[in-house]
């Protein structure tokens, strides 16, 4: 293994199955379990490694996604199940690998080429590794989330051999392809490859890995066919100038970029990746102040466009995108532990990533507009591969544990933190996002001193806290931290001030408004209204001034209810060239649409507003 200082990240994500998750992400993450993970066919995961060429390009990835969430979410649940399904795919998938290491789905004559439409062949190596490798990384625990010890080992050696094979078909050596222009998208989509080559190296120590992650990096800037991450992302910032826009292949690669980052930070040779995580932060902060939607989402068309066109129908973000915009940020709030960016976190969690998932678990839809109607689908492309993933990393960061032993506490959602190795559980009792009020009760086994550190949302401000009956006013956003001795049954009541609040478009929604309460952005579905409120174009709202719009949250019962917990927010809403106000029903996004209803999240401003 290499010898590394561990200089540490920030603060680091917990054990998946450290987290039990309840209220409205536990319900989709046990949806995203049963309807999807558990459903999917193995034989649509597989079929095109056992019969080569695959039905598309692309094909191979899905087994690679599909083993990256099964495996973290059956670590969180420990459903026998699904290990069950997990170990078989494992043992089918290594079994297909030719005698020469190739682990992709295109037939020997148009391996490694270009030819019709096949520059995806190290994409698909890249989700092979991935998902092979999320398998190795499992380890044992108290609750015994074992792995069988020698297929692992099969793993391993199955992605060894793999990432071996292009090792020796790409470089700069003689008789070796340019990585960049076997590639789709200026080199991004072969480049991205560099996430799981920074795990492989983890994972075993051979130096020849991290060498060929340098000689991917070295390819972005110094290939023909390159993409100039750094050097764009470092001269002007602008992620839509950069390469050719695609925005979840770009994304890919400043993930893995950070990754590498990381590895090389811990090794004494921080110097030499800075430049890494410093374009990774320039295109983060471009993205979310210039092409980000207020739901979190980012693309259309699958790729970043100018400034601040952000239109509200067709291709809007693709959830590949949102997945790896989550990804992004999570890498990020790791190495700096800000709280900006787990504010972004949470936008993207509880609005595009939940919205672009069914209630049900079992479809998601490729794009997710802010405004008509959803498209969900239920068979296999990549959207429908990457969405699982978001929603089986929601228990590594909840929480997460900074360097000094501090907790941080980022997530507002019923369930448990359960930390065995530091005799430390923690259980929360809220209705976030529906309410503000959140109550932390801790239970160490034995007195001990920790400090916990709470975010304040960006959205809120300010909040209460309550220890043990004793109130505080804290001001101000980010982490605020309460460090004692901790014993147990302490209790700390937070209490976030939700309230309704408008946001005033500009740009490609001048002239309309939309409409927030906490973290929720909030949307008009036809389905909560009267049929004298039609078209949706129609609707507007009497007054701008939050403060004055009447808000009463009413639960839906019965077979009207997409889960148990939803929620209905009734205010006053009037039809514009009338004068008379009516019952508005406002949803959530994320639920927004789910019966096949149209929906919108920008309302038009009265005139003369």
């Amino acid at each position: 293994m290499a010898r590394q200082k561990n200089v540490g990240d920030a603060t680091s994500l917990v054990p998946p199955y450290a987290v039990q998750l309840n209220g409205l992400l536990g319900h989709r993450f046990q949806m995203n379990e049963r309807n999807r993970l558990l459903a999917l066919s193995e034989d649509a995961l597989l079929s095109g490694f056992r019969k080569r060429p695959g039905i598309q390009a692309w094909i191979g990835e899905h087994v690679g996604k599909w083993l990256h969430a099964a495996v973290l979410t059956w670590i969180n649940t420990g459903n026998r199940e699904l290990k069950e399904k997990i170990e078989r795919i494992v043992r089918e998938l290594i079994a297909t690998q030719e005698p020469d290491g190739y682990l992709g789905t295109y037939d020997a004559p148009t391996r490694w080429t270009m030819e019709k439409e096949r520059g995806w062949d190290v994409w698909v190596h890249k989700y092979v590794l991935i998902g092979l490798l999320s398998y190795v990384s499992v380890v044992g625990d108290a609750r015994q989330r074992t792995i069988d010890g020698e297929l692992k080992q099969k793993a391993l050696e199955a992605a060894c051999k793999a990432a071996d094979l292009i090792l020796r078909t790409f470089g700069t050596g003689e008789g070796q392809l340019d990585l960049m222009e076997r590639s789709t998208h200026v080199g991004m989509a072969s480049g991205s490859i560099l996430q799981p080559m920074v795990w492989l190296y983890k994972a075993t120590g051979d130096k020849r890995y991290l060498d060929f992650c340098r000689y991917i990096v070295w390819a972005w800037e110094n290939s023909p066919r390159g993409p100039k991450l750094l050097s764009s992302l470092l001269t002007h910032g602008n992620v839509r100038k950069t390469a050719n826009g695609k925005a979840y292949e770009m994304m890919s690669c400043l993930v893995g970029a950070l990754e590498l980052y990381r590895v090389l930070r811990d090794e004494g040779n921080e110097e030499e990746g800075k430049q890494l995580l410093l374009a990774a932060q320039r295109a983060w902060d471009d993205i979310v102040q210039k092409r980000m939607y207020v739901t979190g989402g980012t693309s259309l068309g699958e790729h970043f466009q100018d400034d601040y066109f952000l239109p509200n129908d067709g291709a809007v973000s693709e959830t590949c995108a949102t997945v790896t915009l989550l990804q992004l940020t999570l890498e990020l709030f790791r190495l700096t532990g800000e709280a900006k960016y787990m504010d972004i976190a949470e936008r993207i969690v509880f609005n595009h990533l939940l919205a672009a998932q069914h209630p049900n678990g079992d479809r998601w839809c490729y794009f997710t507009p802010l405004e008509g109607k959803k498209q969900y689908r239920s068979d296999i492309n990549c959207c429908a591969s990457s969405g699982p993933r978001g929603i089986a990393m929601l228990p590594t960061f909840v929480y997460t544990l900074d360097q000094d032993g501090g907790i941080k506490c980022n997530i507002y959602v019923r369930g448990r933190l359960s930390l065995d190795d530091r005799g430390i559980a923690i259980s929360q009792e809220t209705n976030y996002p529906y309410d503000g009020g959140v109550t932390l009760r801790l239970h160490p086994v034995k007195p001990t001193e920790f400090a916990l550190r709470f975010r304040v949302p960006e959205w809120c401000g300010e909040a209460r806290v309550i220890i043990n009956g004793k109130q505080m006013k804290l001001v101000g956003s980010g982490y605020h931290e309460l460090k004692r001795k901790w014993r147990s049954d302490d209790e700390v009541r937070l209490e976030f001030t939700m309230k309704l609040r408008t946001v005033i478009g500009t740009h490609t929604n001048e002239g309309k408004m939309a409409l927030m309460y906490g973290p929720l952005v909030l949307a008009v579905d036809e389905r909560h209204l009267p049929a004298e409120a039609r078209p949706l174009d129609a609707i507007s709202m009497p007054s701008e001034d939050a403060e004055k719009l009447p808000l009463k949250i009413a639960p839906i019962s019965g077979s009207s209810a997409l889960w148990a917990g939803e929620a209905a927010f009734e205010t006053d809403g009037i039809i514009l060239g009338k004068e008379s106000k009516f019952k508005l029903r406002l949803t959530d996004f994320a639920h927004a649409g789910a019966k096949g209803s149209a929906f919108t999240v920008w309302i038009k401003r009265k005139p003369g507003a």
